[in-house]
């Protein structure tokens, strides 16, 4: 019997060169098990700001994010935290993601986060978007956490480690999407 193949998408929500949180979706894409493969969207900088008066006649480079969620089983946000908030980048991705309201290219998507930031390590800004990505149709992966603090010397900026605590961290995290998208298969739709 083979195995169910899962597809990821992933982008980070910082612009930062040397960013953890890009590294750590590298690291994701590097150690994904076999069922699951991941593609780091690297163009998410270059979406319009949010306005719904584009939805009406929306450019390329939407269209091309609404339907690369769509052609997705789950969507994996390298998520910073600046402020106790979300990045302006990744808040936009994610607003953009719940778009259109009759459609929403979100729907249906199984979502992680994978956190390094200060002391809180993401909590905040994860806290902030998982009930709206929710309340918009995406399910959730929240267990366990990839909340990571203060890990920029021990990470590099392609993801490479040899620390076993935000390698099983981010390993664990896979498993869970993986388990999450299977059981969503198996489960009968009402």
């Amino acid at each position: 019997m083979t195995s169910p193949s899962f597809r990821a998408i992933a982008f980070s929500g910082s612009l930062r060169n040397g960013s953890s949180n890009t590294a750590l979706v590298r690291l994701a894409q590097r150690i994904a098990p076999q069922e699951l493969t991941i593609e780091i969207i690297d163009w998410v900088d270059q979406l319009p700001w949010m306005n719904p008066d584009l939805e009406t006649n929306p450019p390329e480079i939407l269209q091309r994010w609404w339907a690369a969620l769509r052609g997705a089983d789950a969507l994996i946000i390298g998520m910073p935290e600046y402020n106790g908030t979300p990045t302006a980048l990744a808040k936009n991705a994610i607003d953009w993601a719940t778009r259109p309201p009759a459609d929403r290219a979100i729907a249906g998507t199984v979502v992680a986060f994978l956190s390094a930031a200060g002391r809180s390590g993401g909590q905040h800004s994860q806290d902030s978007v998982t009930p709206v990505l929710g309340f918009m149709g995406a399910s959730i992966v929240a267990e366990p956490h990839v909340r990571l603090s203060m890990i920029g010397d021990r990470l590099d900026a392609d993801g490479n480690t040899d620390d076993p605590e935000i390698v099983e961290a981010v390993a664990a995290k896979l498993r869970a999407i993986v388990d999450a998208l299977e059981l969503r298969d198996a489960t009968p739709e009402q």
